[in-house]
């Protein structure tokens, strides 16, 4: 394994699009290391003994009662997890050894957090970081369904605080991106959360182009143009359940999320998973997954299906389902 970056008391390891069962990480990696947003398999785990921590809210859990990674370790702070880290430091000062696969909003946000974990202990309180952690959450957990309303100020500052990973993921870059542009990419989020603590953050408005690919009663299926920012908006205008095209890799592969609302809607995600594996020849270990309201195609390589092979398979399993 590459040594991390440094930053401040921690060193960073970044694993881009791996995955780790418990038992490996914690067999695999030193005392005081601290896995973050789907890393580490099995949803949140901590052994006090060893100091291994896990926080996730994806794999194994109820995701619309899970908090999101960054919100499990701003409540772990509070609860004074330091006081289990500081103590021991290793002989180069380094408090805990931190691992991501990603640089997602949720990600990056987490890792700030423990960075700073200084501003937040005990009473301590920084109102308007309180409300981007708050809205972070609540489109992470939600996969972006959460509604809200897209003009507010705090969704544009939301929006350009966390611009420069929307970008790369846009780009199709983020698919194939090494641990170097992944750390680049981390340290631009957290520079501009850097500046949004000094009450000097910019705005962007959401990028909501979107073209819808099909349509029926039940789901879409959406080109997302401008990315994420596209769900959040076509979400507040009453879609439910849908298949995204985000991204076409130079190779010629895809990349796709698929979600829902919430459990209430009645879209079957978790079996669409494995009807999509079938048609690749995959498992569900290197394959389609994800939680029970939102997941997407193989991190490492993407699919080689279409969009419209997947529509054909998505209404064949909403017939057998009674669906359509």
């Amino acid at each position: 394994m590459k040594d991390g970056n440094k930053i401040g008391e921690f060193r960073l390891n970044i694993l881009p699009r791996e995955s780790m069962s418990w038992d490996k990480f914690v067999s695999s990696t030193p005392e005081n290391s601290i896995a973050l947003d789907g890393v580490v398999l099995g949803g949140p785990r901590f052994d006090m003994d060893t100091n291994h921590f896990n926080f996730d809210h994806h794999d194994g859990v109820i995701r619309e009662v899970t908090m999101s990674t960054c919100m499990q370790v701003y409540f772990a702070i509070k609860g004074g997890i330091m006081n289990s880290l500081l103590p021991k430091k290793d002989l180069y000062g380094v408090v805990a050894n931190i691992y991501i696969n990603d640089t997602d909003q949720d990600t990056s946000f987490a890792v700030w957090l423990i960075k700073n974990h200084e501003k937040f202990e005990g009473t301590q309180s920084i109102p308007h970081i309180n409300r981007l952690l708050s809205l972070t959450d609540r489109w992470d957990i939600t996969g972006g369904a959460f509604p809200m309303n897209i003009a507010d100020d705090l969704v544009r500052q939301h929006t350009w605080v966390f611009e420069p990973y929307t970008k790369l993921r846009k780009s199709g870059k983020l698919s194939q991106a090494d641990s170097d542009i992944m750390f680049d990419n981390l340290m631009s989020v957290m520079g501009r959360l850097n500046v949004f603590l000094m009450g000097q953050s910019g705005e962007s408005k959401l990028d909501i182009r979107h073209r819808i690919l099909y349509d029926s009663p039940v789901f879409k299926i959406v080109d997302e143009v401008g990315g994420n920012e596209a769900r959040y908006y076509l979400y507040g205008k009453g879609m439910n359940s849908f298949l995204s095209l985000v991204a076409k890799k130079p190779d010629g592969r895809f990349v796709y999320s698929l979600g829902r609302r919430s459990q209430f809607i009645n879209f079957p995600v978790e079996k669409l998973y494995e009807d999509f594996n079938r048609a690749e020849g995959l498992t569900k270990d290197n394959g389609w997954g994800g939680s029970n309201i939102i997941g997407g195609s193989p991190r490492g390589n993407g699919s080689s299906l279409s969009w419209e092979n997947l529509r054909d398979i998505i209404n064949e399993r909403l017939k057998k389902e009674g669906l359509l």
